[in-house]
């Protein structure tokens, strides 16, 4: 005997259930954030090893999306990210607010902030005025070289590779 399939009613009328498959990929599991666009803005979700469909959200970095850079430019476009970060975290207080100590002493205090603005104008030093905006863009604020407006962007991308080789030169890479 042959197995009948079920049916159903609607509106008065036997209808044939339907067996539907959703071809939709599977949400990824773990905590991404609160989902509004400040928490996802710049961000990729990446998965994780795993068979539980485990993923992350990680932060997308301007630098490391430009392919056509050498090592070296790459390096220093790290660089001058990390020496504005650093300047950043001092002026805010971020890891000197950490400190243990309950009598900070206010000389280790702007040692420190003297330290991070010395390496910020080492490794920005050799920049030329008009490239500083496109580097800013890219290295200071993580924004894509594609945004810049008026400027090109083959003409951006020229600009922001010679200041990179002139900044790679200067710190010795």
């Amino acid at each position: 005997m042959s197995k009948r399939k079920k049916t159903r009613l609607k509106n008065g009328t036997r209808v044939r259930a339907k067996n539907y498959v959703s071809t939709a990929p599977m949400p990824w599991n773990g905590d991404h954030g609160t989902g509004t666009a400040a928490a996802t803005a710049d961000t990729v979700i990446v998965a994780m090893d795993g068979p539980n469909r485990m993923a992350q959200r990680r932060r997308v970095c301007a630098i490391d999306s430009l392919t056509s850079l050498t090592m070296r430019q790459m390096q220093a476009a790290k660089a001058i990210r990390d020496a504005y970060g650093r300047v950043d975290m001092l002026s805010s207080g971020g890891e000197l607010k950490e400190q243990v100590d309950n009598t900070p002493k206010p000389d280790a205090t702007i040692a420190a902030q003297v330290d991070a603005q010395s390496n910020l104008i080492r490794c920005t030093r050799r920049i030329l005025r008009a490239d500083r905006v496109i580097v800013d863009h890219v290295c200071q604020y993580n924004r894509p070289i594609t945004l810049l407006g008026r400027m090109g962007y083959v003409r951006a991308m020229a600009r922001f590779v010679a200041a990179m080789d002139r900044v790679a030169d200067g710190l010795g890479y």
